[in-house]
């Protein structure tokens, strides 16, 4: 599928070998390897949309926006969760337009993205700087709705080597697998509200996705000795996925302050600067509590991160209740006639 401007300067299409020969003649070069890498997991995707039983979908769909041959923005559409029912958008300006706004360009590829993804989407999300108003205006525009707004924080240049900080007692720091990863998701649906679980359509099995350097789960188990009890989750961490690999984690906890993490999340916040020297870490930005903790712990606050989503699901759940209501409503019309009875005249005696 292809959208072009009544100008027909502005072409906004899948990701092509043709965009490919565009860059050669160009300072755009350096985009050659990964772009390549893009083509051919479109292709794989694609491929993906027309097995109707495959359960994993892992490859994105690539669309870009050109002005006469010249590369301008790129939207990768990547599935949410492994059952491809959501789908997350993420945009990237590759080279300023010179002849529409960034605005038309960026809005233009949404719509493609939602008009032409995958035939199993129900529901789209997409990450933008809360300040960025342009851009919200676009998305709100197109039907998407604020869901939560998170705040980001990096960490100063350390200018000395870090001291590993000891978990609290009882608790161990553990990787995210299948064993864990049902004991974080109780953390996950807690931090999320009905509105943003129906969205994003995710279970315990997608937190895999989200594992690797830096994640894990900090359990608790029970402090006697006798004490066989269940591991519980009190914090963890998890990877969010972005197309330029970077690295962004995401706080979870409960919706009660544990006090264990007054030493557990010191303990998991050096942990992680000193595994990722480069990551951001993302919490919710209403939690005062930790923002404090980290504030303390010598990270800086960079922005405020808004995730807004867009879902056929409420649409489809009225479709089927007035498609409920209307045998009860034929069936009532009967019993209601149009026109009240006419009287049975009465014989008088002969």
């Amino acid at each position: 599928m292809e959208v072009e401007s009544a100008s027909s300067s502005l072409q906004v299409e899948p990701l092509k070998a043709v965009h490919l020969s565009w860059l050669q003649a160009t300072d755009q070069t350096l985009l050659l390897p990964r772009l390549q890498t893009l083509l051919v997991r479109g292709w794989l995707a694609q491929a993906e949309s027309f097995i109707p039983g495959l359960l994993l979908n892992r490859h994105p769909l690539a669309l870009v926006a050109s002005e006469d041959q010249n590369l301008r923005s790129l939207l990768l559409s990547r599935p949410h969760n492994r059952q491809a029912s959501c789908w997350r958008l993420e945009l990237q300006t590759l080279s300023p337009p010179s002849k529409h706004s960034q605005g038309d360009l960026n809005r233009a590829l949404f719509k493609l993205a939602l008009t032409g993804g995958h035939a199993r989407s129900r529901s789209w999300v997409v990450r933008c700087s809360a300040s960025d108003n342009v851009q919200i205006g676009i998305l709100r525009e197109l039907g998407f709705q604020p869901i939560r707004t998170f705040r980001r924080w990096r960490p100063q240049p350390a200018t000395t080597t870090l001291q590993p900080t000891p978990w609290p007692q009882g608790c161990s720091w553990v990787p995210i697998n299948r064993q864990s990863a049902p004991l974080l998701w109780a953390l996950d649906q807690a931090s999320t509200t009905s509105h943003q679980r129906q969205i994003v359509d995710r279970h315990p099995i997608d937190l895999l996705d989200q594992a690797g350097a830096g994640s894990g789960v900090l359990l608790t188990s029970g402090q006697l000795p006798n004490d066989r009890s269940s591991p519980v989750a009190i914090a963890g961490l998890v990877r969010q996925q972005r197309s330029d690999d970077a690295q962004v984690f995401e706080l979870l906890r409960g919706p009660a302050w544990d006090q264990r993490l007054d030493a557990g999340l010191p303990a998991l916040v050096n942990q992680l600067q000193e595994r990722c020297t480069q990551a951001t870490l993302v919490c919710n930005s209403e939690d005062s509590i930790v923002a404090a903790q980290i504030n303390s712990l010598g990270w800086h606050s960079i922005d405020d991160e808004l995730l807004l989503g867009r879902s056929l699901w409420r649409r489809q759940a009225q479709a089927r209740r007035l498609q409920a209501t209307r045998p009860l409503e034929s069936m009532l019309g009967r019993l209601q006639p149009q026109q009240p009875p006419l009287p049975t005249p009465v014989l008088g005696r002969r």
